[in-house]
């Protein structure tokens, strides 16, 4: 009966307003690669640049709205819609993913509704994947958001308060104590698949006494594994440089010491591109993620056709070109992140 009213719904929804399916590659990119979950669909379920933090190493530049606050996004069934348009291309191409997972370039638990949108989601029977830098799991409305996802990762960089704000520049009504009690608090009661991430910073966190800090919290937390990461993509702010590779080496020898199954994601992911017939939306919701890798790109275009669409986003300053350690990447111009 759930599932008939569900249909419903998105069946008048598609008449309506998705003519052209245009929402489909706006909110849902993918499929892509994820080191920690094979292949996965990605959900942009809050189109805006909306974070609780504006962290110097973000991927998809700073934040243009710092807020705590939940915010009324997507109608469900929208999302629903857009999700079953996105399987159904991957169906008919023969593509497979193992999840959907909610990561884009906003904190997807300020979405009011991510509880019933992963509830709704759940019908297509993919497992669910949030991922968030945890600031908001003080909340008991955020922490029962999230109970209904089958994959949590939480984002932990340092236990030091004067680190955190340096590095992650919270929202000004946010306090660490509170934040790290919901860390913990959520890690007792969820009972699917949870992991932390940690993003080690030059200068910042790259220090033993802040991984031997990070250690002890990480240990008291129930979760399967703990990441360790560095930037692999241009960062928000250019000082955000990954450890020196002695310095490295150094810290992955305490931090296999002393935290509990740990992993180090240090090098790209995959970026072998699903080709869509929409190449324009789908690139941008890729964006959404990190920014792309010139020569990842050049595999991605298959007509000049295409190859016109990406000089007019670059004309358009919708997009633009960043130089990195002598690659070049394609990320969103600061103007479209507010869109």
């Amino acid at each position: 009966m759930f599932r008939e009213m569900v249909d419903s719904v998105c069946n008048k929804l598609e008449r309506s307003i998705f003519p052209n399916n245009s929402l489909k590659c706006k909110v849902v990119f993918g499929p892509v690669q994820s080191r920690r979950l094979g292949n996965v669909i990605g959900i942009n379920n809050i189109k805006s640049n909306i974070c609780s933090y504006n962290c110097v190493y973000c991927p998809t530049g700073a934040t243009k709205c710092c807020s705590v606050c939940s915010i009324n996004c997507l109608n469900p069934y929208e999302l629903h819609l857009a999700v079953r348009l996105k399987l159904e291309e991957l169906k008919k191409c023969g593509k497979k993913i193992e999840y959907i997972v909610f990561a884009g370039r906003s904190e997807a638990t300020l979405d009011k509704s991510l509880h019933k949108e992963i509830l709704l989601l759940r019908e297509f029977g993919y497992k669910i994947a949030v991922f968030t830098n945890s600031s908001l799991l003080w909340n008991d409305n955020i922490q029962e958001n999230l109970m209904f996802a089958d994959y949590v990762s939480v984002r932990i960089d340092t236990v030091n308060e004067d680190t955190w704000h340096t590095l992650n520049r919270p929202h000004k009504r946010l306090h660490y104590d509170h934040v790290l009690n919901g860390i913990k608090q959520f890690s007792d009661k969820f009972h699917g698949r949870l992991t932390t991430e940690t993003m080690l910073i030059k200068d910042i966190n790259d220090n033993p006494k802040e991984i031997e800090g990070l250690a002890n919290f990480l240990n008291s937390l129930k979760c399967e594994k703990s990441h360790f990461m560095t930037p692999i993509y241009p960062t928000s702010e250019i000082y955000a440089e990954s450890p020196d590779e002695e310095n490295l080496e150094l810290l992955q020898s305490l931090i296999k010491e002393k935290v509990k199954n740990p992993e180090f994601l240090c090098c790209p992911e995959n970026e072998e591109f699903f080709a869509s017939d929409d190449f324009e939306s789908e690139f941008l919701g890729l964006l959404s993620f990190h920014p792309i890798r010139f020569s990842a790109i050049k595999n991605y275009i298959r007509t000049n056709h295409e190859l016109k669409k990406l000089n007019r986003l670059l004309e358009k300053e919708r997009i633009k070109e960043l130089n990195r350690n002598g690659k070049k990447y394609y990320a969103f111009e600061d103007s479209e992140l507010i869109n």
